[in-house]
């Protein structure tokens, strides 16, 4: 239908009756009022039977069998509030980071943990190095003091370490 110019008016009862048939069928009496109306005005009638015209030569859509059942599913799902953040298409959020397209990141992260659990294993042992190495400097040190002239005779200890290996058919003839 057209739509009036601003100069144009349109019959009131005529867009009460365009408003109904958009809502619903219309009755027989509403029907009669309409073909009325539309036999006083000339232009409002072509329109009417252009667009009757139109319509009647769309081609017929089949239906599938199942479209009531996928309308209400639909209807359904719309009326479902939204997921919350961590229960996305109905998955968590761990679920969804062991997924393989998130491969690449599950190996990154692996390598980052092996790293850092390593690092912190060289430097505890480094620390327990340093440890031991404190605990014995400890230990000479108290050697030292209690007997200062031990750690002085050098020669002798060096004298030891250069001699020669026991004969050992000497030492069983000793025995």
């Amino acid at each position: 239908m057209n739509q009036p110019d601003s100069n144009q008016s349109i019959d009131p009862q005529y867009s009460l009756l365009m408003r109904a048939a958009r809502d619903r069928d219309l009755t027989a009496e509403e029907l009669s009022q309409l073909d009325g109306f539309l036999a006083q005005n000339q232009a409002e009638l072509a329109e009417f039977e252009a667009v009757d015209q139109v319509l009647a030569n769309l081609p017929d859509v089949a239906v599938p069998s199942n479209f009531t059942a996928r309308v209400l599913e639909e209807a359904q799902r719309q009326d479902q509030p939204a997921p919350a953040l961590g229960q996305a298409h109905g998955l968590s959020l761990w679920q969804r980071l062991f997924a393989p397209q998130y491969r690449s990141i599950q190996l990154a992260s692996a390598a980052a943990v092996a790293l850092l659990v390593g690092v912190f294993g060289y430097q505890n042992h480094i620390d327990q190095d340093r440890a031991e190495m404190a605990e014995s400097l400890q230990t000479v040190a108290t050697i030292a003091e209690m007997a200062p002239g031990l750690l002085t005779d050098f020669d002798a200890i060096d004298a030891i370490d250069q001699s020669e290996p026991i004969d050992e058919e000497l030492w069983a003839a000793l025995k």
